[in-house]
């Protein structure tokens, strides 16, 4: 495996700007030449109800989108909403039940990841025409069905109607291959599956793995793929409280081993701080990533640029993962800064660009 000479940026996802032609705009003007991809900022519709964007939370988009299906769902337990109109903590969200049967429920699905794509596909494009990126490719997250059932249904409900938001939302990706022509990079958010892995014992940590490897086999494998490990970030704040890096590792080997044949993956993204919590500067605490098992063609990318470090202790840490993965490290943050303020996001931005000329 030789060492690579360049070293990337990834943006996540979510931008905390005006709309997705300033995300997009100002992810170039900072990033431009080192961005593995471009996603569109995640932000929507800015209303009273969301300021900040009724995308700025993806698995609230899809909570909200449901609880207002009242013909196909049945409002348990509505949502506790924080000034930017989301849940206001990981046990304030709506708890919804379909009405539906299981083999009923994704054709009344609609999460609106389709939609989304579809109207900023044309936008990746003006960006990357000028800037002469014929390489660059349109980066599109997709949640996994854990991801978005834990958080709006009762346990049972979530595992049993998980199938149905797979199959959707892999009807929805699918139909975003047809109109993309090859340019699009799929992402897949993995916070629901990984928060399952550190509760189980590692030798059932394969059962966390299978939505994941469903969605994957049910998209047409014509687009690389990238996934984003995640500790959660809803306001600022981690769902996983993580012990270590040890069981991510061995959860991402798993997922590594189940990975199908017949889908090109590009990039894993490890998540090195808990949304608040800045990643710590000690050498011990990254030893688990050594034992990572990434194919040569696999990019690691290091989630740790964040507002609580210092550039010196930036530096610090680039280094260590310099020696842990001598085949090359990429840079991000965390999580999408979509939850930052602008400022915020800005420095993190600029912080992310100095690095890769580390």
């Amino acid at each position: 495996m030789g060492t690579r000479t360049n070293r990337n940026a990834l943006l996540v996802g979510s931008l905390p700007f005006d709309d997705e032609p300033e995300a997009m705009q100002v992810a170039m003007d900072k990033i431009g030449p080192a961005l593995m991809a471009l996603p569109d900022g995640e932000i929507g519709e800015r209303t009273d109800a969301h300021p900040k964007g009724d995308r700025a939370a993806w698995v609230q988009t899809i909570a909200d989108r449901c609880e207002a299906d009242t013909d196909n769902w049945t409002v348990v337990r509505p949502a506790t909403r924080n000034e930017d109109g989301f849940a206001a903590d990981y046990d304030s969200g709506a708890r919804l039940k379909p009405k539906a049967k299981k083999s009923e429920l994704a054709a009344q699905l609609d999460l609106g990841w389709s939609t989304f794509a579809r109207q900023s596909y044309p936008l990746f494009k003006a960006q990357a025409d000028q800037a002469g990126r014929t390489d660059l490719r349109f980066q599109v997250g997709l949640p996994t069905a854990l991801g978005m059932t834990f958080g709006m249904m009762s346990p049972p409900n979530a595992l049993r109607y998980a199938s149905a938001f797979t199959e959707r939302l892999a009807t929805e990706a699918n139909e975003i291959l047809d109109f993309t022509n090859g340019d699009v990079q799929f992402q897949l958010e993995v916070p629901g599956e990984l928060a399952m892995a550190y509760r189980l014992p590692k030798f059932a940590v394969s059962i966390a793995l299978r939505t994941v490897l469903d969605l994957v086999k049910q998209i047409r494998p014509e687009a690389p793929f990238g996934i984003h490990l995640c500790f959660g970030d809803l306001n600022n704040e981690a769902l996983i409280s993580a012990p270590s890096l040890d069981k991510m590792v061995h959860f991402t080997n798993q997922l590594i081993a189940g990975w199908p044949s017949t889908h090109e993956l590009n990039y894993v993204h490890v998540p090195l701080a808990e949304a608040s919590d800045p990643p710590p500067v000690d050498p011990a605490w990254y030893a688990p990533l050594a034992d990572m098992n990434l194919p040569a063609d696999v990019r690691f990318v290091a989630g740790f640029v964040h507002d609580k470090r210092s550039v010196e202790e930036h530096h610090q840490i680039l280094e260590i993962l310099d020696q842990l993965r001598p085949e090359g490290v990429d840079v991000s943050s965390s999580c999408g800064l979509g939850r930052r303020d602008r400022a915020t996001a800005l420095a993190l931005l600029e912080m992310t660009e100095q690095l890769t000329q580390h």
